[in-house]
């Protein structure tokens, strides 16, 4: 049975509390569009020379972009289960991809984003991967993942080939692969750099499909209010792209991260992520490989933001549609030779975050944000309240004061590691296992650990306060 987070009396409420029909007219709709695995670092609008994003760089042209927003947990599972309820992955209780069970028994009755804006009498649909799903298994075998059935009015899955693609198909990894046609999991493409140059168009790949969907969805819906959340499973490994995504990306033309000799040197061994030597990727060539293909895979997703927002404008919903575009987390492509997720430095935490409200001027800010901030930052703007358990809080007055300050710090975990960011400064502790401090204006490419530094052992000691409380905040949290 659910667990019960909140007082008997209020569920009750809850329960029986009539819907209030929506009208166009008073009622914005929601696009929440979220890409899986992609780094805030790979978009041109987020200051890369390389990779070319134009359809959320017009969004991001048309919108808030967050410079300094940030995940709850580098990894899919608990990432999407803090975004969608609203609270930390440790009040939450999901910290690992785990099951659909315990998230729905640990949130109880309280509602999830969406589920808020179904009570509020809105429709919300998820189009593929909003929720954790296993890709590519749940995708190649097109099921739902640990999903939670109550968040949607009806929900969509699209079964696709993923490394079954068609096309030229090569590993640059050293993983070993299981290449069983008839089998979805345990087969080693979750972590693999797998690439795929597919030989069609595309249109049998699962974010092509969602796309479809995604615009049927606004075409059925578009005189009523939608909270339409559609999520696009790449740039996440196999890196699947039409062969014509990867001409602009040639390997040879590929800007690698810049190199610093003895990196490793202050970072504890707990710090020590996904790395070249682990997975076979000493050789730049290699390295410039996974560049290539990742960038094209951002950018086939990019095309699909395009035909969705496309379709906004056609249907004339833009100016009642609140859009945001995010991802889960953000991923390492070679910073202190680190590739994928799981850290807890910058580039793994870090996400890219646009909003944009109709009628709002267009900016960038960068206040501090969590992307648990997300659920009481769309209530608001729609004109909902904000439910009582969620833990963020509300980024809308940003849209009118960009240059306003919403939070003093933001919080992330990874296991039993911790990182707390303020203004200036990034701290992470391993426990026992040791610490980093960084310095993000001297040093945001985080280089120079200033834990052991004596100078700074005044800050530190600051950081590990400002640590402990949050931890407090949290646990007293998780106890009502």
């Amino acid at each position: 049975m659910p667990v019960m987070r909140i007082p008997f009396l209020r569920s009750f409420a809850l329960l029986l509390a009539p819907l209030h029909p929506a009208t166009a007219a008073d009622k914005p709709n929601v696009l929440f569009i979220i890409s899986d695995d992609l780094t805030a670092e790979a978009l041109s609008c987020y200051g890369n020379a390389n990779c070319k994003t134009p359809a959320i760089d017009a969004l991001a042209a048309s919108g808030l972009r967050f410079t300094r927003a940030y995940c709850q947990f580098p990894v899919c599972g608990p990432s999407r289960a803090a975004l969608m309820s609203g609270m930390y992955p440790e009040a939450i209780g999901v910290t690992g991809n785990g099951s659909a069970e315990k998230f729905t028994a640990m949130l109880g009755d309280r509602p999830s984003m969406s589920q808020h804006f179904i009570r509020n009498g809105y429709y919300a649909a998820r189009v593929s991967k909003i929720y954790h799903m296993r890709v590519p298994g749940d995708i190649t075998a097109g099921v739902d993942g640990p999903d939670h059935a109550a968040s949607w009015s009806e929900r969509f899955n699209f079964k696709a080939p993923e490394w079954m693609t068609e096309g030229e198909r090569y590993q640059l990894t050293n993983y070993k692969l299981n290449f069983d046609k008839d089998k979805h999991y345990n087969l080693g493409f979750g972590g693999a750099f797998y690439v795929v140059k597919g030989s069609s168009d595309g249109r049998e790949q699962p974010d092509v499909r969602a796309a479809d969907k995604a615009i049927e969805i606004m075409e059925q819906q578009k005189d009523g209010s939608f909270f339409l959340a559609v999520g696009l499973v790449r740039p996440h490994v196999p890196l699947v792209a039409p062969s014509e995504f990867y001409k602009p990306y040639p390997p040879e033309n590929m800007i690698l991260p810049e190199k610093h000799a003895d990196d490793w040197n202050d970072i504890p061994k707990s710090g020590i992520s996904m790395n070249s030597g682990g997975a076979g990727l000493e050789d730049p060539s290699t390295q410039r490989g996974v560049l290539s293909a990742y960038y094209a895979s951002v950018a086939f997703m990019d095309a699909q933001v395009a035909r969705i927002m496309a379709a906004l404008d056609r249907l004339q919903l833009r100016e009642r549609t609140i859009v945001v575009f995010t991802s889960d987390h953000g991923y390492h492509l070679g910073e202190h030779d680190f590739w994928q997720k799981m850290s807890l430095h910058e580039e793994s935490t870090r996400i890219p975050l646009i909003v944009s409200v109709p009628g709002k001027q267009a900016g960038e800010t960068a206040s501090l944000a969590e992307q648990i901030d997300i659920y009481p930052t769309l209530a608001e703007l729609a004109g909902l309240n904000v439910p009582e358990h969620c833990q963020g809080v509300s980024l809308a007055s940003l849209v009118d004061k960009p240059t306003a300050k919403t939070r003093d710090s933001i919080y992330c975990i990874r296991g039993k590691a911790q990182l707390i960011r303020t203004e200036q400064f990034a701290f992470i502790s391993y426990g026992e296992g040791g610490s980093e401090l960084y310095d993000m204006e001297k040093d945001p490419k985080q280089i120079t650990n200033l834990a052991e530094d004596p100078a700074h052992a005044e800050v530190t000691s600051e950081m590990k306060r400002l640590l402990e409380e949050k931890q407090k905040q949290i646990s007293a949290a998780r106890s009502r």
